[in-house]
């Protein structure tokens, strides 16, 4: 028997499973064919140790034999309890020894001798690692237990498992999504605790002078308790964000951190600062202070960071809790939670509670949210109602801020005086607030930008929140930084004086740092500008007056008191820069663009009814969020079609998306910062109510062009090329008459295409390739197609050009 159990030698491993279930804990899983020829049983007991003996004597660990046909022979899956227990790492060689093989163990006589099993009455366990981490498991106490006492009996479950222990015995448990790691510190025997086993075991207490290992019995008569000065409680409390202390300074001191955010800053500081500071004036007239407000905006707009510099400016704690944090799923502990952040808020007092991401704390109850959810809501509202109350130690100068970029979504009942007592929107800051923002990031910058320089480059930042400032600031510098360590000079302290932020620097970070405002909506467009355009100067023109000249000289539209066109329309065949005018316009005016095509409003209609309204108005409210805007719809006849077309089956579901963009481009809420501009081949199709001045204030026939045109075409395109110097621009000019500018631009390609099939180590592209080409082409602006959009114009209104 010794001769096989000598062979025992392993590769450890770890059974995953043995830590999501914890009966298998105990199991010592291995070959079954192994397990066979070695005549060991399933369950008997046996011992795991390194190769080369037990570290000092001592570390090893206690299983059952367990059969498993997915084991190799030439490996052993355990648990993590009992590798760490055993002082092992994965991949280790081992050595497993049944210990019922008395021969093995006198020939062993480095392992530390085993007194007789005898029954555990009482476990004290210490923890010594807990880890934040889904370990995939989660052990589920009984619901009917408290708090305090659902890790006591978890563990205690796992000790029965475990069955054997020794004194030593390390466990893990995963515990409310947490990995934790508990020692054993103490041992003692129940009061009818008779040795067990000792057929098995007592003859081996003679094999060493060790005789202070024990092998332990553990069963559901034994009480584990935990070393309370080293494990932290299990309750509400050890979950409580710290409360941080801001030092206080002067008001002026507090808020010269914060930038563009004047306005916000005047109005919280009126509601929050005297119930803080003074609440007994108050009290003196009677009147309950303010009890919290709610900022609203979206991400990185500064919402925590102005909570903080409030905090800061009264000498206030500032508590921030993320709503996600406080939510758990056994019956009762968020209500708990919720109850002892805000005791730890008024023991700390004055304090401001920053509820961030409070929509996820306290949604809408009618909107089928469960039991949980709806008893927080219920607590907070008492929470607030309780606040302010004056007591013994005097009144609670506890205020609450709920910062959210969903504020419809938080239940009506917290959005009244008395609980939520303003709502304050901290949204995308326009372009003297961006200014701010980058002098008070730029303040400690060693940089030579004038100021005047500075503005410019904010009035440019269009659809930038705070966040996105400090990004490209973060990366400009970045960029100086590459750029000055790419030069000879050596690096020294004194040469780092040399080292300055250029406003070139921030200029070029730009384009690496997308809006937030726009992130969901942006459509990246290739730089295009007005001289990549040839043949439509009256078009580029009329573009100008309408998307730029509102943002150069809005002065002039003040004092003469007009308002700048809402919506522009670009009608015309096929292939005659259409979308390419619009992209053009976006990034020659530099504001924000956001490209609709209309069949993909269809094809969201065909499967959810109602989504495609949604989306044509969250595209407005983020268009209007971010302003100065163009939003720019292609193929503006696929959603716009005429209410009184006789298309029966398209009739209800297009008028629904119709009605959404009258409503949005000229409704209830003005459209202001935001220009629309919409291009199609088949201005007979769109609804005459989107037509009407308002809407669509200038439509504009974008049409073949003429032999200027032509020309200056044939140049841009042939700029990149390399032409022969036979090429007459002005005779393929001649040649191409009614053809539009995509099919210049593919009369180009296909003559460089028969220049290479005649040789393909040609030099140039000579003029008989491009007659050859023009030949080719297969014009699709035809007489009847020009006849069929005159017809349209004459009977058009004056707004056409």
């Amino acid at each position: 028997m010794s001769s096989i159990a000598s062979r025992l030698f392993f590769t450890v491993g770890i059974n995953e499973s043995a830590d999501v279930v914890p009966r298998v804990a105990r199991r010592v899983c291995l070959n079954s064919e192994l397990l066979k020829s070695a005549k060991i049983t399933t369950g008997d007991l046996v011992a795991l140790f390194a190769k080369d003996g037990a570290s000092h004597g001592k570390e090893f660990a206690v299983g059952v034999a367990w059969p498993s046909i997915d084991v190799q022979s030439e490996h052993v899956l355990v648990s993590s309890s009992l590798l760490l227990t055993a002082a092992l790492v994965v991949n280790q060689t081992v050595r497993i020894i049944p210990l019922s093989d008395r021969v093995t163990w006198k020939s062993l006589p480095y392992l530390p001798t085993l007194r007789p099993c005898v029954e555990a009455g009482s476990i004290l366990l210490k923890e010594i690692l807990s880890e934040g981490g889904n370990t995939g498991g989660r052990t589920k106490p009984p619901t009917l237990v408290r708090g305090g006492e659902w890790l006591h009996l978890a563990l205690r479950e796992l000790l029965v498992d475990l069955k054997y222990i020794v004194n030593f015995q390390i466990i893990v448990l995963s515990y409310q999504n947490r990995q934790r790691q508990f020692r054993v510190q103490k041992i003692t025997t129940g009061t009818n605790s008779a040795p067990i086993e000792q057929k098995l075991l007592a003859d081996l207490d003679n094999l060493s002078i060790d005789k202070t290992v024990g092998l332990w019995q553990v069963t559901w008569d034994c009480n584990v308790t935990l070393d309370d000065s080293s494990v932290p409680e299990d309750n509400a409390n050890s979950q409580i964000p710290t409360v941080e202390e801001l030092p206080q300074s002067q008001p002026q001191d507090a808020y010269s951190g914060v930038g563009g955010l004047d306005k916000q800053i005047e109005i919280i500081r009126d509601l929050l600062e005297i119930p803080l500071t003074k609440p007994e004036l108050f009290r003196h007239l009677g009147l309950k202070a303010p009890r919290g407000i709610l900022l609203h905006g979206p991400p990185g707009t500064g919402k925590t960071h102005l909570a903080r510099a409030i905090a800061s400016s009264t000498g206030s704690s500032v508590l921030v809790v993320n709503g996600p944090e406080l939510s758990s799923a056994y019956h009762g502990e968020t209500e708990s939670k919720l109850r002892n952040v805000f005791k730890q808020a008024r023991e700390k007092s004055p304090c401001i509670v920053v509820l961030d991401e409070v929509d996820a704390l306290v949604p809408k109850r009618e909107e089928g949210g469960g039991e949980v959810e709806k008893r927080v809501v219920a607590t907070l509202l008492t929470i607030l109602d309780g606040m302010g109350q004056e007591h013994n130690e005097g009144i609670d100068r506890v205020v609450i801020i709920g910062t959210t970029n969903r504020p419809n979504a938080i239940d009506p009942a917290l959005r009244r005086p008395g609980r939520f007592d303003r709502e304050i929107e901290i949204g995308i800051p326009d372009a003297e607030a961006r200014f701010a923002i980058l002098s008070v990031l730029l303040r400690k910058t060693p940089n030579n930008i004038q100021k005047t320089q500075l503005h410019s480059l904010a009035s440019r930042m269009y659809g930038y929140v705070g966040a996105d400032i400090e990004a490209v600031v973060r990366e400009a510098g970045t960029l100086a930084i590459k750029k000055w360590a790419q030069g000879a000079q050596p690096y020294s302290s004194s040469s780092t004086k040399t080292l300055l932020l250029q406003l070139q620097d921030l200029v070029d970070a730009m384009p690496g740092v997308r809006p937030s405002a726009m992130r969901s909506l942006f459509f990246e467009t290739p730089p295009i500008r007005y001289s990549d355009i040839g043949g439509q100067a009256p078009v580029i023109q009329k573009l100008k007056e309408a998307v730029e000249w509102p943002l150069l000289h809005p002065e002039a539209f003040q004092r003469l008191g007009v308002k700048p066109p809402k919506g522009i329309l670009l009608f015309g065949p096929p292939g005659c820069s259409k979308t390419i005018l619009a992209r053009a316009c976006a990034c020659e005016s530099g504001i924000n663009f956001v490209a609709v095509k209309g069949p993909e409003f269809l094809e969201v209609l065909n499967k959810f009814v109602g989504e495609s309204e949604r989306a044509v108005r969250e595209i407005f409210r983020k268009a209007r969020a971010a302003s100065p805007s163009i939003i720019f719809f292609d193929e503006i006849d696929a959603l716009g079609t005429s209410r009184t077309a006789s298309d029966s089956d398209r009739g209800s579901s297009h008028e629904g998306v119709l009605t959404s963009l009258l409503n949005e481009m000229d409704g209830v809420q003005e459209l202001n910062g935001v220009t629309v501009i919409a291009a199609t081949n088949r201005p007979e199709a769109i609804d005459s109510a989107l037509m009407r001045p308002g809407r669509l204030d200038r439509i504009l026939w974008v049409g073949p062009p003429d032999c200027q045109g032509r020309e200056e075409i044939l140049k841009i395109r042939t700029l990149g090329m390399s032409v022969g110097p036979d090429v007459d621009i002005s005779a393929i000019a001649q040649i191409t008459e009614g053809c539009s500018g995509a099919e210049i631009t593919s009369l180009c390609q296909e003559a460089a295409i028969l220049t290479m099939q005649e040789d393909i180590h040609a030099p140039h592209v000579p003029q008989r390739a491009f007659i050859s080409a023009a030949g080719k082409i297969k014009k699709q602006i035809t007489p009847a197609v020009l006849q069929h959009f005159d017809k349209w114009r004459s009977g058009c209104d004056v707004r056409q050009l």
